[in-house]
């Protein structure tokens, strides 16, 4: 049943979601209906997986729509992802709640928007570098129950494939008016966010100046207190990644900030930034600009994150641009500290 599918690299993640998107291939055609509801429950699984990597639900469970929301308010999902959950979660409640028949346009776009999400995750939380197969539609595995043959098929439901990638139906348009006024919210939310930090930075440095006044010559610098800052948060990580962050921080790159899916370090003497990816194996994310501005940092390849939060964007999946890096893999320890030392000295 699962031979020849290109939803594979899901079981790397999920053998419950492979065996789903599985059984919503083989029925897409000749039940659209449960293909529809099948696809909203895949949708709510995986929103549900990015939600505890995300660490956003630890006091209370959410909603299906709640979850969708606030992952895009807090910058986990981007704008074309956004839309596509949001599509398919109104489109399989529609289909569980109303019997009439279900278009073929609908289960066609459907199977196309699962996939991509799919590349998306696995993208983002399970390998930077995962080079998604060529998407196809399952034209082998609806003949198997279509008594057309397979070439008659194709032709059958070539206008519906043609619909689904230029029609912008009334739930789309509804779901796009959405997000809308989410991104409104958003703005509102950042903009109040700013002003917080801003009084707080304010506060620090009146306290900072009082504590200079009163400790006088003896005071150290800003500079190293943000060093003694950084050793207390190694204090909190394992040995392995304090060993990591001592390298970065004996080649000029300082700790800055930690996500779910990065460690950011930025150089103390230009602000040059770059990532530590959390995943097995040691893999960091250079800006775009370095990489292609000096010919001596090749072999790096390209990778899209949202994590990679100050770098450039660029269109790769769907329509939303994400941020993207080049990325470098290394072995040890000493050949991480290697490729540091030979970054530091362009960079100064």
């Amino acid at each position: 049943m699962h031979n020849h599918s290109i939803f594979e690299f899901v079981g790397q993640f999920s053998i419950e979601l492979f065996e789903l998107v599985c059984r919503i291939e083989n029925q897409l055609l000749d039940q659209p209906l449960a293909s529809l509801i099948q696809a909203r429950l895949y949708s709510e699984q995986l929103v549900k997986i990015i939600s505890k990597e995300e660490g956003i639900e630890d006091i209370y469970p959410l909603k299906h729509s709640e979850r969708i929301h606030k992952l895009y308010r807090q910058n986990a999902v981007e704008e074309d992802i956004y839309l596509k959950l949001e599509w398919i979660r109104k489109k399989g409640n529609k289909a569980a709640h109303d019997i009439k028949e279900v278009s073929i346009a609908d289960v066609l776009k459907v199977h196309k928007f699962l996939f991509e999400i799919s590349v998306w995750y696995m993208q983002v939380y399970v390998s930077y570098d995962f080079e998604a197969p060529i998407y196809k539609l399952p034209i082998k595995k609806a003949q198997e129950t279509n008594p057309l043959g397979a070439e008659n098929l194709e032709v059958l439901i070539k206008p519906y494939v043609d619909q689904t990638m230029q029609k912008i139906d009334e739930m789309w348009a509804e779901v796009q008016r959405e997000l809308e006024a989410l991104k409104e919210e958003k703005k509102q939310l950042q903009t109040a966010a700013s002003i917080s930090e801003a009084i707080s930075q304010q506060q620090s440095e009146t306290a900072a100046t009082a504590e200079n006044e009163t400790l006088g010559s003896s005071q150290e610098s800003p500079q190293v207190l943000g060093v003694k800052q950084n050793e207390l948060n190694e204090d909190k990580i394992s040995e392995e990644m304090a060993v990591l962050y001592r390298i970065f921080k004996r080649n000029n790159f300082n700790f800055t900030k930690k996500t779910k899916k990065a460690t950011e370090f930025e150089h103390m003497n230009n602000g040059e930034v770059l990532y530590l990816m959390a995943y097995k194996g040691i893999s960091i994310v250079l800006n775009p600009k370095t990489v292609e501005n000096n010919q001596s940092l090749n072999g790096g390849k390209e990778s899209h994150s949202t994590a990679l939060i100050r770098f450039p964007k660029k269109i790769k999946n769907g329509k939303t641009p994400t941020s993207y890096g080049y990325a470098f893999n290394f072995k040890t320890e000493d050949e991480l500290d290697a490729f540091l030392k030979r970054l530091n000295d362009i960079l100064i």
